[in-house]
């Protein structure tokens, strides 16, 4: 088959053969084959595997820009046929599309609780590895000391003093936050 003509359309292109035959293909499988016109195809097997594989390439791009970590767009990319995902997975790290590294530190500054941040981690389903690196470097103290102001702005307007603490303990307990680490900055030995 040789190519008669090549035309851009709005984000592909369109080849036409000189059997009359057209192929609707994208920039870099245009390229990586070298396709103008007068040039000569002997199959488009290869052609149309590349197609396939740009497609399932633009899929992984929208599914992982909804925040999904590196597992959960291998699972996809596995649920799509896709059996050798270390090149697609290597392509999207490349193009900043995943990025477990900064998910985390994301996950981390949320101010989530320690328990909240563990069930967080996991839900994304990051090697067991980050999860405990992250849970080691996450210092639970900061967070509870903005949800303990969030919950002091809360109960102002309680005048029984005890009736007030024991709200606020409740109230961050709900929270997730460990039952020391409360005691500790509500300055209670109960």
């Amino acid at each position: 088959m040789i190519v008669k003509e090549i035309r851009k359309l709005k984000t592909n292109y369109q080849v036409e053969f000189q059997n009359g035959y057209k192929l609707t293909i994208d920039e870099d499988t245009l390229v990586l084959f070298k396709l103008r016109p007068g040039v000569e195809i002997d199959s488009l097997d290869k052609i149309q595997a590349s197609i396939e594989k740009s497609k399932l390439l633009n899929k992984a791009i929208r599914f992982a820009s909804y925040g999904k970590s590196e597992n959960q767009v291998i699972k996809y990319l596995n649920d799509q046929g896709m059996d050798n995902t270390y090149d697609m997975i290597m392509k999207l790290r490349k193009l900043r599309v995943i990025d477990d590294y900064r998910m985390i530190k994301n996950l981390q500054n949320k101010g989530y609780a320690y328990l909240q941040l563990e069930e967080k981690l996991k839900f994304y389903q990051f090697d067991q590895k980050d999860i405990d690196q992250a849970l080691i470097n996450d210092n639970e103290k900061i967070p509870l000391y903005k949800q303990f102001k969030v919950a002091l702005k809360k109960y102002e307007k309680e005048t029984d003093y005890n009736k007030r603490q024991q709200k606020l303990y409740r109230y961050l307990i709900s929270k997730g936050f460990s039952e020391e680490n409360v005691k500790s900055v509500m300055n209670i030995s109960w």
